[in-house]
């Protein structure tokens, strides 16, 4: 599969991944998820795209928790599937 077939995902995880650590408070953790601020940020906007692409009661919880079973090499890939994959479910 092509990085357009993941749209707007792999862009929003891309941008996030390029820019963690620019930011201050980047790598300091969010007050109430048990995740760094750029994660958390990044996760908001994920939750958003899925919201407005077929899942309007996709949460940020949801996303945190998808998010954290993406590791290893291929994370940006896995994450950007089950994000697409979790906007279908609800549109289907």
């Amino acid at each position: 599969m092509s990085e357009k077939e993941y749209e707007p995902y792999w862009s929003i995880i891309a941008k996030a991944l390029e820019c963690r650590g620019t930011l201050a408070d980047d790598y300091a953790r969010h007050p109430e998820h048990s995740a760094s601020k750029y994660l958390v940020r990044m996760c908001e906007e994920l939750t958003t795209a899925v919201q407005k692409h077929g899942n309007p009661n996709a949460t940020l919880s949801e996303m945190l928790r998808l998010e954290a079973t993406c590791t290893g090499a291929d994370y940006h890939h896995k994450l950007a599937l089950r994000c697409r994959e979790l906007a279908r479910r609800a549109a289907a």
